[in-house]
């Protein structure tokens, strides 16, 4: 059905369709229904049979808000509302709002003022957007006490989410709002843009290159990361030595340590970071598996292995610097060794039938990380023939094998094996 020929009635019985479709899938696995309770399932059962209803779900919903909404409502909502969101998200964030309120508990408007040292009027103005933004909710219709909400609690029970929120807000942010303004001083007049960056350790080694780290786990956690990583056939590997370049803490290495015993792990990344990966591996019973290895992917690699994981690290560096990564891991290869790159795939649009390939959800998602790619990093996502043209680029012995990703993820497994 083309967009002009949608309507409400008939938005409105797909919705219930796939409603019923995405329960009935999730009571046939005893999974929770999703709810605004702090209780609620972080994420839903990662089946396809739940996450496919579950995107044309989120789509339809969309397109059907939409209508309902109307062009001039719209555009006053996409002027207004990202400002305000970000504002509100900012707020709650530094000032830590998310532990005023204790799970299964309620705080006040006067006691989370008194705890912040600001004006109840102004915590109230704050907190009540909020509400609107379903973070937070009232104990009790026009009650002066509030509770948590699904979100809310999601964000309290992990430090690394808060840490994202804060990388979000407090580094991509600003960069976002001088976004057009590079765009008019860098790439206007010139045929390619700039792949200039400055490498910035200093950066990585600070405050907020530790919350980005942290910030990187909390979004782990929210792309079916072991169903993605099991896309891989690690069992093919058998006794083998895996180096995570870039593994920052360990968080993948050590899902790979307790689904494959015959692994063996170093995760790479600079030194400063060594303390923090001790601190989540050193106690866990598969630290005699995962080692610690100071290194800078700009330099040539120096240890041997029978793969090399990059998980996430590539959709931060333009093409140049992809390729200068993938030579520096030329010196110490041997023929059969696998480079793994778990990073976005960027799907097509359309299939050949002309129809969508991902939800809309899912592309406004991929489009979304894409701008904060450029305005961080002046990097991108790439689709698989992006990904196929920088491999090869960097080597024509890179033999790519394959790309797999599960549904629910934007993010996907490239197979390359290099052939000396």
């Amino acid at each position: 059905m083309a967009q002009s020929d949608l309507t409400l009635e008939s938005l409105a019985a797909r919705v219930v369709g796939l409603t019923t479709t995405l329960t009935t899938a999730l009571q046939e696995r005893n999974s929770p229904q999703p709810s605004f309770s702090e209780d609620a399932p972080d994420l839903l059962s990662p089946a396809p049979e739940v996450q496919g209803p579950r995107l044309q779900l989120v789509e339809t919903l969309t397109k059907m808000l939409h209508l309902a909404t109307g062009p001039t409502e719209y555009l006053i909502q996409q002027c207004l509302f990202p400002n305000a969101d970000g504002l509100i998200l900012d707020f709650l964030n530094r000032f830590d709002i998310w532990h005023l309120v204790p799970l299964n508990g309620s705080s006040s408007y006067a006691e989370i003022a008194a705890a912040i040292q600001l004006p109840e009027v102004t915590v109230r103005r704050f907190l009540k957007q909020a509400l609107t933004m379903f973070f937070f909710l009232e104990e009790a219709p026009g009650s002066d006490r509030i509770v948590h909400s699904a979100a809310s609690a999601y964000v309290a029970r992990d430090a690394a989410r808060s840490a994202f929120i804060g990388h979000c807000m407090e580094d991509v942010r600003p960069a976002a709002t001088v976004g057009v303004d590079a765009l008019q001083k860098f790439y206007v007049g010139h045929k390619t843009h700039s792949e200039e960056e400055e490498h910035c350790p200093q950066y990585l080694a600070s405050d907020r290159g530790k919350r980005f780290a942290l910030a990187m786990k909390a979004l782990s956690q929210t792309q079916l990361t072991a169903q993605v990583l099991e896309k891989f056939d690690w069992e093919s590997l058998g006794n083998a030595t895996v180096v995570d370049v870039g593994g920052s803490t360990g968080h993948i290495s050590l899902l790979l340590a307790k689904a494959h015993p015959k692994l063996k792990l170093i995760v790479q990344d600079f030194p400063d970071v060594e303390p923090s990966f001790n601190e989540v591996i050193t106690s866990t019973e598969h630290a005699s598996r995962i080692s610690f290895n100071a290194y800078n992917f700009f330099e040539p690699q120096t240890l041997t292995a029978d793969a090399y994981l990059f998980k996430s690290i590539f959709h931060d560096w333009s093409d140049k610097y992809v390729v200068q990564i993938l030579r520096n891991l030329l010196p110490v290869l041997k023929s059969g060794v696998h480079i793994i790159i778990f990073d976005n795939i960027i799907p097509p649009d359309h299939d050949e039938q002309g129809k969508p390939v991902v939800p809309l959800s899912t592309r406004r998602l991929l489009g979304a990380v894409d701008l904060q790619m450029f305005v961080n990093h002046n990097s991108k996502e790439r689709k698989a023939s992006d990904w196929t043209e920088v491999v090869k680029r960097a080597d024509s012995r890179f033999d790519l094998k394959g790309f797999y990703t599960v549904v629910g993820s934007p993010m996907g497994i490239i197979d390359i094996v290099f052939n000396a």
